[in-house]
Order: C-alpha cells, then sequence, then structure tokens
C-alpha cells in the first residue's frame, strides 16, 4: 500500500511501543483517568505489541428489522464498510456488548485489514478462525471464541462514535497500547504527555531495580527511591547520556 502513518503520529507511535501499559495505567490514574484498562479482554498470541489510533465499531444484539434496515444502507455490511476505512496506523475497536456468542470477524476480513495496514484489533465479543488468525502477525485482544458469524447474534449499526470496550468508553481517535497483559486507552490529547513521563519513569525503575538486584541497598531506600538513590540515578543518568 501506498499510504503510510504520518510522522508524527509514528514518532509518538515509537515512543509508546517502548512502555508498558502498567505504567500508563499508574500515569493516567494520577491524570484523573483510573479506568482505561481494557478488562477481560486478552490477546491471542504471546508477544503481543499493539499501538495505534482507534477506529470503532458498535454492535447490538441481533433482530429481523434492524438486520433489514443495514441491508438497505451498506451494500454488504457495515463491518465490511468499517474495514475498507481503515487507514495505516488504526486499531479497530469493537463494542459487541460483551457477547461471545457468535465470532464478529474471521481470517478473510483480517487479511483486508492487514493490508490496509491496520495494525489490530480489540473486541469486546469473540473472534472466529482463531487457529489460523494467530498465526497472521496481527494483534488481535478478544474477550472469547466462537465459531458461528456473527450474524447469528448481532450486528453492526454504528460506526466511527463513542462505544464501550468492558467498562472504558473510546472514543474515535484515542490512542491504544497493548501488550500480553491486555490492552489500555489513552485519551488523544494526553499521548504526548504519557509517553514522555512513561520513557522517563520505566528508565528510573530500571535502574532502581539493578540497585535492588546489586543487593546495594534494603527496599525501602530504594523503592520509592529516597534522595539519595534519586541523585544516583540523575547522575547515573547524566553520565550515560554525555
Amino acid at each position: 500500500m501506498s499510504k503510510k502513518v504520518n510522522p508524527q503520529d509514528q514518532a509518538l507511535f515509537d515512543s509508546l511501543r517502548r512502555i508498558s501499559i502498567d505504567t500508563v495505567s499508574g500515569l493516567l490514574m494520577g491524570m484523573g483517568y483510573p479506568d482505561q484498562y481494557i478488562e477481560e479482554v486478552f490477546p491471542i498470541a504471546r508477544n503481543t505489541k499493539m499501538v495505534g489510533r482507534a477506529r470503532t465499531l458498535r454492535y447490538l444484539p441481533v433482530r429481523p428489522d434492524l438486520s433489514d434496515q443495514m441491508k438497505e444502507k451498506y451494500q454488504f455490511s457495515l463491518l465490511h464498510h468499517a474495514i475498507e476505512e481503515i487507514e495505516p496506523g488504526d486499531v479497530l475497536m469493537v463494542d459487541a456488548g460483551g457477547c461471545t456468542g457468535s465470532g464478529f470477524i474471521g481470517d478473510v476480513m483480517l487479511s483486508r485489514l492487514i493490508v490496509l495496514g491496520g495494525t489490530g484489533i480489540v473486541v469486546d465479543g469473540a473472534i472466529r478462525d482463531l487457529t489460523v488468525m494467530r498465526d497472521m502477525g496481527c494483534p488481535i485482544f478478544t474477550r472469547g471464541v466462537h465459531a458461528a458469524v456473527s450474524q447469528r447474534r448481532l450486528i453492526a449499526v454504528d460506526y466511527q462514535v463513542c462505544v464501550k470496550c468492558s467498562e472504558v468508553t473510546v472514543v474515535p481517535g484515542d490512542i491504544i497500547l497493548g501488550d500480553d497483559e491486555g490492552s489500555i486507552v489513552i485519551p488523544a490529547q494526553l499521548a504526548e504527555e504519557v509517553a514522555q513521563k512513561a520513557i522517563e519513569i520505566e528508565d528510573r525503575e530500571l535502574y532502581l531495580r539493578e540497585v535492588i538486584e546489586r543487593g546495594e541497598r534494603p527496599l525501602q531506600e530504594v523503592y520509592p527511591p529516597n534522595e539519595e538513590v534519586l541523585k544516583e540515578y540523575e547522575d547515573h543518568r547524566k553520565n550515560r547520556d554525555n
């Protein structure tokens, strides 16, 4: 594909890729956002790392009249439309109301998302074709797995609106960070600040862990660090960066 993630987003994503969702969670709590971690929705493969911008899709329990309305509005389905609108760096955030009685996507549609540059999927619901999709190289976070197609229980009704994944509100354009522990939603306006502060925190904590591993000081002096340890860290950082 000719389209790429714009340079500003790429720089942000590269920074966020260096940090853990644990660090981000603590920072967001201090900023007044304590509930941004998407609970009980986990990656389907190990060694997962995902960063991107939220593109949202919402499902409701299926009913015939609503299905007829959506068929009139979209030639195939709203999911087809959402996939075709994917841009490089997008993470598809799917509110399926926690329903795991049918899978909203399978390997063929996932292939199209990958070709268009999508960087992952988070679904508060279920997927199909797990055996194939976990080897396709695209991070997927899901509440469950089901062999049946989505129409068994669900109908896609809204696209690029605010949605709920687990107990987290997701706004289109939010930054989504995921790793083996799950995924977390970073409000777009806070992402740059979060990235910068998180890198600083993790650098300091790596040093503190090394101090503890050397057996030089008791825990109560190191975590949280007292003034002497903080000064040692600052000296260490200056010497390293010079």
